[in-house]
């Protein structure tokens, strides 16, 4: 019984199939019927999920730092375009394995952070048909989108911030980890104070060689009361969680400042944070998310800065009170300079300067002078 009516159903089927195809033939005035082909009937099927993981690294989202600047890109990412995100916080340890879990469920792995270029460089290779998206470090392979961004013109204006602002002739430095790409972020400031007011004395510090320095806040805040003990008034913390200890420090001090990285904060200390770097990578995240889902996401190397318009500097109703006028028209002529071409800003800080960390018995200051 079952065979006779799969019979009947498919000569059903195939009957209908060739009445189509005659009508189609009447329709067209074609005069062959191979010039027709009809299709069998196609389920409609649902498109698969766009899934995309961000792997985190380190304990570092709450930092107020560039964690949270890409996780509020990520956010918007979820609230507008229509994918699945996992979102992952990694440690030291793990990076290469999560990086892995990541890929094997994802066709769009996020990171960021100098630190992860090389667990990026190994894992991305064992999955070619995934793209891989860092910011703040180049992996040059054909699976991986890499954001270099041009910090050292962002930070090149709020160095310029200090050195206008300062009253004692004297600014600080302080950095997370003694490595190159922190190297950049001070290069940057040290030219913008040195372009405003040459005769600055400039203090600079390092809470440790390695990433661990962006976890210590209680030696960030050794570093800060050392230099606000030694003159400083206003200090460019790019240290992450450490810099929180410079917050610390100003506010047991007297007219003192701070200058933040990545988010504004001036919500947490409105008299202390004079202003901050501005780094767009939401904007970036959020693009290259959206250019994945599109189906249109290229590897390869960008570099972003002033020109567009994605690094540069904090200032808003948290801030206005401590920026005069005078101020801030001298720095945006500053920032039309960089982006005309006329002002060449370092990437590599002043050849005699040598860095410094801090120790167990306090914090070493270096001083610049002019």
């Amino acid at each position: 019984m079952y065979r006779r009516k799969m019979n009947y159903l498919n000569v059903l089927k195939n009957a209908t199939s060739l009445v189509f195809g005659l009508l189609l033939i009447y329709i067209c005035g074609c005069d062959r019927v191979q010039d027709i082909i009809v299709s069998e009937p196609q389920d409609t099927m649902k498109a698969a999920p766009i899934r995309v993981s961000v792997v985190y690294p380190g304990d570092c989202l709450g930092d107020s730092s560039y964690c949270d600047v890409l996780y509020n890109g990520v956010q918007k990412a979820k609230a507008e375009l229509s994918l699945e995100i996992t979102e992952i916080e990694s440690n030291f340890e793990t990076w290469d394995m999560q990086l892995q879990a990541a890929a094997g469920n994802s066709g769009l792995v996020i990171t960021s952070g100098y630190q992860m270029a090389a667990p990026v460089s190994r894992v991305a290779p064992e999955f070619p048909d995934v793209m891989f998206v860092i910011f703040d470090a180049a992996v040059d392979l054909p699976n991986v989108v890499s954001f270099t961004h041009r910090v050292n013109e962002g930070t090149f204006l709020v160095g310029a911030i200090a050195g206008l602002k300062s009253r004692t002739g004297k600014v600080g430095y302080i950095g997370g980890a003694d490595v190159p790409l922190l190297h950049e972020f001070e290069a940057g400031y040290l030219a913008g104070v040195r372009a405003v007011n040459p005769d600055v004395e400039i203090v600079r510090g390092y809470v440790a060689d390695d990433q661990q320095g962006f976890y210590d806040p209680v030696k960030g805040q050794e570093i800060a009361t050392a230099q606000y003990d030694s003159g400083v008034d206003v200090i460019y913390t790019m240290a992450d969680q450490s810099g929180f200890g410079a917050v610390e420090a100003a506010k047991l001090a007297e007219d003192r400042y701070v200058i933040w990285n990545y988010m504004d904060i001036t919500d947490v200390a409105p008299s202390i944070i004079l202003t901050g770097l501005r780094v767009g990578i939401d904007e970036s995240a959020y693009k290259v998310i959206q250019e994945f889902a599109a189906g249109n996401l290229m590897a390869g190397v960008r570099s972003l800065g002033l020109a567009e318009d994605n690094v540069g500097y904090l200032f808003g109703e948290g801030n206005k009170g401590l920026i005069s006028d005078d101020i801030l028209e001298k720095v945006k002529a500053l920032k039309a300079s960089i982006i005309a071409g006329e002002i060449t800003v370092p990437t590599v800080p002043e050849l005699e300067i040598q860095a410094t960390t801090s120790d167990d018995e306090g914090a070493e200051i270096s001083p610049i002078a002019p």
